[in-house]
């Protein structure tokens, strides 16, 4: 039996043994299961995105409400971003989900960097004011920079893997879009 991209292995498995009523009983419970995480997705988009705009960290208008208090704009900004991704996956069907999952490794090594980042500005700010830290993070800072490099590393390396390499590359962009965007909507203290 052969294994296809498009169909659930289970599924095949079980319409192979002639029970299609439980393949098709299996799809359902990976349809209901897929919408069941789409659903709590929307829901936590929308309410981060309407708590950022709250603390003044995102644009005013993902604050506004329904007369019930559902946040609508942060809801439809979320529909479009989703909408984008189905776009996406329509005129990409093959790459779409590589692409998505590399922008997912280089966000999440970029959020790894500043952590490190922002430990050690924290320490030598907290040294600068005769803090001592009752808890010393194991071989700080040299553990900071090597996490740095070795996430540093990671991401060279995904400039080497063809699926990966957009991801990357686009990073410094994604970042200079940010320090940009930051600059220019930030609101004096």
């Amino acid at each position: 039996m052969e294994i296809k991209s498009d169909s659930s292995p289970f599924v095949m498995i079980f319409h192979n043994l002639d029970s299609n009523l439980v393949a098709s009983a299996l799809n359902f419970v990976i349809l209901v299961a897929s919408l069941s995480v789409y659903n709590s997705g929307v829901y936590s988009n929308s309410r981060m995105l309407f708590g950022l705009s709250v603390q003044g960290n995102a644009p005013k208008f993902l604050a506004r409400v329904s007369k019930r208090g559902v946040p609508v704009n942060s809801l439809l900004l979320s529909g479009i971003i989703t909408s984008l991704v189905v776009v996406l996956n329509y005129l990409l069907p093959h790459e779409a989900l590589g692409l998505l999952m590399a922008l997912v490794v280089a966000t999440l090594l970029l959020n790894w960097i500043m952590i490190c980042m922002a430990h050690l500005k924290f320490r030598a700010a907290q040294r600068r004011k005769g803090r001592e830290s009752k808890f010393k993070a194991l071989l700080a800072p040299a553990s900071n920079y090597f996490c740095i490099a070795f996430l540093g590393l990671i991401l060279a390396l995904m400039c080497t893997i063809d699926g990966m390499r957009l991801s990357a590359i686009l990073l410094p962009v994604w970042i200079l879009f940010l320090f940009i965007a930051f600059k220019l909507l930030r609101r004096p203290a």
